[in-house]
């Protein structure tokens, strides 16, 4: 009897897994590469950028830009950021005989039902500068790849729909923060120094903190490229 495989998705003759003859699923494995993926949440504000091995979580960081004068100097500032992490990778690439993909969010053209033609111009930039960077580090060897937001919050968060909350964080951002924290993910994300901020502040046990929630994208978007069958566009 022949039916998709859960695993694959290939046509496989057996009525159950136990009983499967074809063991596609066991090929696969022993076929399998070692993977790194990097993840970005490329913003000109704060951009978050983490970096999983075969499905593990292994840096989380960010570049905070906003205090800067210009999207120039944001760019620059960020490509000095983004080298660093891209060599990172490269070494333990190396290390493992990886391969090497980075994954970005990928640009929406419909923003409250309007089309942003600015937004769409300066993200573009900023998305030039990623591949541009990712190419002179890695001799144009590092695939590029973009996930629509409701793609990965689908897949890695199991929901893309806003959620609200008590301490002023977007509700289009809580869901990942929760996510990040139950799956142990906490410290990459909790910040400190929250300074004069009124927004998205937890005070508890006689502290006071803040979540990073484009690290946590991130690590979310970098997650994401080891889901069976993930929806990715070709970047470069």
């Amino acid at each position: 009897m022949s039916k998709l495989c859960p695993i694959t998705q290939k046509k496989s003759n057996y009525i159950d897994c136990l009983k499967c003859v074809d063991k596609y699923c066991e090929k696969e494995v022993k076929e399998q590469k070692n993977k790194i993926v990097i993840g970005i949440d490329q913003s000109y504000q704060d951009t978050g950028i983490s970096i999983s091995y075969n499905g593990k979580l292994k840096k989380a960081t960010h570049q905070y830009l906003k205090d800067l004068d210009n999207n120039s100097l944001r760019r620059m500032q960020l490509e000095l950021k983004l080298m660093d992490v891209i060599d990172k990778a490269i070494l333990l690439g190396k290390k493992h005989n990886a391969e090497i993909i980075v994954i970005i969010e990928r640009i929406r053209l419909m923003s409250d039902g309007f089309i942003n033609i600015d937004y769409i111009k300066s993200i573009g930039a900023l998305n030039a500068l990623i591949v541009d960077t990712v190419g002179k580090r890695s001799n144009d060897t590092i695939p590029i790849y973009s996930v629509d937001t409701r793609a990965w919050k689908s897949s890695v968060v199991g929901t893309s729909k806003p959620k609200s909350n008590e301490y002023g964080f977007d509700d289009n951002k809580w869901p990942t923060i929760l996510w990040c924290i139950k799956h142990g993910y906490k410290d990459y994300i909790i910040d400190y120094e929250v300074g004069r901020k009124r927004k998205g502040i937890i005070e508890k046990d006689g502290e006071r903190y803040t979540y990073n929630d484009n690290i946590a994208d991130s690590i979310c978007i970098s997650l994401y490229g080891f889901t069976k069958f993930p929806k990715l566009e070709k970047e470069h």
